[in-house]
């Protein structure tokens, strides 16, 4: 049974660098707006910033992840962490959620109804995986290259 999630957590991406110019956070309800609130957030976020290069991408990616966690990762009364991060050329997307189980990539068929989230973040985000918290549950993480404009090529997963 996984225990209530807190805004303690490690960043997720130790392989980007570790000088994070720009950070926020939010913990938001598990309610079935929160994907659209937490996109907003992020959105807001990253306008607020002037990191608009690829923002069509992380909205997209920060809604997939953020949808996974409420219906997959987060029982009822708990929290969804979101993270944004602006390091110097690279966006950090983060979604933490108090389910242990991690994500699996699916290949659904094309008569399925769900399934294609993950498939959908790794061709649109540079970058992607799942880390360990300090504390319960785990991170999906999404980084975005601000070098390149519009969708991403993909570079692979963690």
């Amino acid at each position: 049974m996984a225990s209530e999630l807190t805004d303690e957590a490690r960043d997720a991406s130790q392989e980007l660098p570790s000088t994070t110019e720009r950070q926020r956070t939010v913990l938001f309800p598990r309610r079935r707006t929160t994907p659209r609130i937490a996109r907003n957030f992020v959105v807001a976020t990253l306008t607020e910033w002037g990191e608009t290069s690829r923002l069509d991408d992380m909205r997209l990616c920060a809604s997939e992840l953020v949808t996974n966690a409420v219906v997959h990762g987060t029982p009822a009364g708990r929290l969804v962490l979101v993270r944004v991060g602006a390091l110097a050329d690279h966006v950090l997307l983060e979604v933490h959620d108090p389910g242990d189980d991690a994500p699996a990539q699916r290949a659904p068929e094309e008569t399925d109804v769900g399934g294609r989230g993950l498939l959908i973040v790794s061709s649109t985000a540079d970058r992607w995986g799942v880390r360990e918290r300090t504390g319960p549950g785990k991170c999906v993480w999404a980084a975005f290259d601000l070098r390149r404009n519009g969708t991403a090529l993909k570079m692979g997963t963690e």
